[in-house]
């Protein structure tokens, strides 16, 4: 099951806020909203989000939020109200998506915003899929060394057994003790022998595992959003 998603709207104008959630509510992925304020900003404050929606500032107040969020490595969508603050905004934090300010911008936002949401899930997926077979691929060195070691643990196993049997078959050769201790032994070696039985089919499965590891690992997409 995926993480909600998250958006962090960061502005000084509630009604600025106001619009975008309700013209997002009308979409049908509609991300957990949070809003921050730019007033008083920290250059250093760290922004947990999948994506930043910032309102129209001035640059002074534009600059720290672009860099705080250059160091968290969260895309941006910047709404913009001059030409200028594109090539600016970009040489500050490579990921930044920048809207003018004009008719219908509450529109493209949004369509930006879902497009960065739907980039950074996917980018997700595909970590999680190459963390997963990473993890099969361990098991599976696992299990082609318990298979090859099969055959070795077996004759051991075989050895132990018939050497207590043989040694069992000989009536008055040890004390009452000594036979439970033998009797013991080739009880856990029996043991031991049906529980490497269980190995019989791991061949298999390990192939069946490593299948599907190598289906369900995508390629971690190397385009950044905002590039």
């Amino acid at each position: 099951m995926s993480q909600p998603q998250n958006a962090v709207i960061i502005s000084d104008s509630a009604d600025f806020a106001h619009t975008l959630m309700a013209r997002w509510q009308a979409e049908r992925e509609v991300p957990a909203f949070a809003l921050l304020s730019a007033e008083f900003w920290d250059g250093a404050r760290v922004v947990s989000g999948d994506v930043a929606i910032i309102a129209p500032l001035s640059r002074a107040r534009l600059e720290p939020v672009l860099r705080s969020l250059a160091v968290s490595g969260t895309a941006a969508v910047c709404v913009s109200n001059d030409s200028a603050t594109s090539t600016w905004a970009r040489a500050i934090h490579p990921r930044v998506l920048v809207v003018p300010q004009q008719d219908a911008w509450a529109d493209a936002l949004v369509g930006l915003g879902a497009e960065v949401l739907a980039r950074v899930a996917s980018e997700e997926r595909a970590l999680r899929a190459e963390r997963l077979a990473a993890e099969n691929q361990c098991l599976a060195t696992l299990g082609r060394y318990i298979v090859e070691m099969r055959h070795s643990f077996n004759n051991a196993m075989t050895s132990l057994l018939g050497n207590a049997e043989l040694l069992l078959m000989e009536p008055g050769a040890f004390s009452a003790r000594v036979r439970e201790q033998l009797k013991t032994i080739r009880a856990m070696a029996m043991r031991m022998n049906q529980m490497m039985q269980r190995f019989n089919s791991l061949e298999a499965e390990l192939q069946i595992a490593e299948s599907d590891s190598s289906e369900s690992a995508p390629a971690i997409p190397q385009r950044k959003v905002g590039t």
